[in-house]
């Protein structure tokens, strides 16, 4: 029964990840944030009993017995590599955006803000130096 459990989360989680990374490579990063945040968040809202229940499922005891794993745990370790992966991709945009040498790129949201901030930078820097 236990490998049964173990199988449908990582079905569940993996067609979650799946989701998300189509997301991010089809459409966009920021698109791909709010599907990786908001779609747990209303399957709670939706179904609230069993997904307690399935988040709640305990796989495994670490430290003699002291410290479970739970789904809920495995779901927290997906969301800080995605959001990495997410994060990543922006910045690896804007930075290839910033020293392209060839005409205008278009820019992420994250690109456009940094320019925006580089720009304040240097008009202090010219502001100071004089």
């Amino acid at each position: 029964m236990e490998i049964l459990a173990a199988i449908a989360s990582l079905m569940v989680f993996g067609l979650f990840v799946l989701a998300v990374l189509f997301v991010l490579i089809d459409i966009s990063s920021i698109l791909a944030m709010i599907v990786l945040l908001f779609v747990p968040m209303l399957v709670v809202l939706i179904m609230p009993k069993s997904t307690i229940a399935f988040l709640s499922y305990q796989h495994l005891l670490l430290a003699d017995g002291l410290v479970p794993i739970n789904n809920f745990h495995i779901l927290l370790f997906i969301w800080s590599t995605l959001i990495g992966i997410i994060l990543y991709t922006e910045f690896l945009t804007w930075y290839l955006a910033r020293k392209s040498v060839h005409g205008h790129h278009s820019m992420s949201l994250l690109g456009e803000i940094l320019n925006l901030i580089q720009g304040v930078v240097d008009s202090v820097e010219s502001k100071v130096k004089r």
